[in-house]
């Protein structure tokens, strides 16, 4: 089993290592601060329709969770995924067992940072019913994975689903 303050070492420096990247990128590093340039040169200002920086939006939570939990689950399953590789990876993971388990783990890394960004595009658009309807699922999964596993991280899921059903209730965007 792996130790759960390993884990918090691994996220930690995954959080660090985000930082480091989002300021090299010129991406704002506290809250309502404007990123210095966008993909056309002009300024960004940092806040979404519903007021959140983009540090503190929900999407942005749920890609870090979504970096976070490949990071995690490449420490966790290191030995299954070597052993995808030596066999050649195409038709190597069953059904059951470690190989499956780390398959389906690191699957759940780019759809979380996937849904965190189509968040993200809600945020910035004011769709104020797909952020509810985010908010909801992501609360409602969160809440099933914690009653079923309470030593795990699902409880993440939670905080970021009812910050994005309260975010929805938030401000409309300026016409």
């Amino acid at each position: 089993m792996f130790p759960t303050h390993s884990a918090v070492l691994v996220i930690a420096s995954l959080a660090e290592t985000a930082a480091a990247i989002a300021d090299h990128a010129g991406l704002p590093t506290s809250p309502g601060s404007p990123v210095r340039s966008g993909w056309n040169g002009r300024a960004v200002p940092g806040r979404s329709s519903h007021g959140a920086t983009r540090l503190t939006s929900p999407g942005r939570w749920l890609q870090v969770i979504g970096v976070a939990h490949a990071g995690v689950g490449v420490v966790l399953h290191g030995d299954p995924l070597a052993e995808i590789v030596r066999a050649k990876v195409i038709g190597s993971v069953p059904d059951r067992g470690d190989r499956a388990t780390a398959f389906w783990f690191l699957t759940v890394a780019p759809l979380s940072w996937l849904a965190g960004r189509l968040l993200r595009s809600a945020e910035v658009a004011g769709d104020l019913a797909a952020q509810r309807e985010a908010g909801v699922v992501l609360t409602a999964v969160g809440v099933a994975g914690a009653a079923v596993m309470p030593a795990s991280p699902f409880w993440s899921l939670i905080a970021v689903g009812l910050a994005s059903v309260r975010g929805s209730r938030g401000r409309r965007p300026r016409s």
